[in-house]
Formats: structure tokens, C-alpha cells, sequence
């Protein structure tokens, strides 16, 4: 038996950078319409943990206001593919 295909409208992307996040990401972490507000690309895993993808306000540093707060290959950092020599 075939599991159903969930047809409900969900936002699929980050409201604060326009990137796609998952309805999974978004049931879990965004707000009570499941709507992500910061995604992992835009914000650190101690910030949507603790709130920010559900639009609160988090006592912690914002990658936004200071970038390098949020580095890895996740935003786009470059990625070292010689095994990490020089």
C-alpha cells in the first residue's frame, strides 16, 4: 500500500533568505503555520533550535548582524576537496 502524497500548501522556502527548506524543517522548527522565518543556511543551529525559524527573538549573536558567526559548507563556504593539504 502506497503512503499518500501530502498535498497541503506549505511554504517552502526561508522568509528571511528565499532559500528552500523542507515541510519537515518548517513543521518543526517554523511557527504554528509552519512557516520557516531562518533556515540553516541563514542562521546557527543554536539559533533555530532556540527559536529564530519560528520568527522569535534569540539572546545570541545574529550571523546577519555579524557574518562569520555562520561559516561551513553549508553557506557556501569553500569546501577543500585536496584532503585538507596544502
Amino acid at each position: 500500500m502506497k503512503a499518500p502524497l501530502d498535498t497541503g500548501a506549505g511554504n517552502s522556502e526561508c522568509q528571511f533568505c528565499g532559500r528552500h527548506v523542507t515541510r519537515r524543517f518548517a513543521r518543526v522548527f517554523g511557527d504554528e503555520d509552519d512557516v520557516a522565518h531562518r533556515c540553516l543556511a541563514c542562521d546557527s543551529t543554536f539559533r533555530v533550535q532556540n527559536g529564530s525559524a519560528a520568527g522569535l527573538d534569540v539572546e545570541h549573536p545574529d550571523p546577519a548582524e555579524n557574518p562569520n558567526r555562520n561559516r561551513g559548507p553549508r553557506v557556501g563556504a569553500p569546501v577543500r576537496t585536496d584532503g585538507g593539504n596544502r
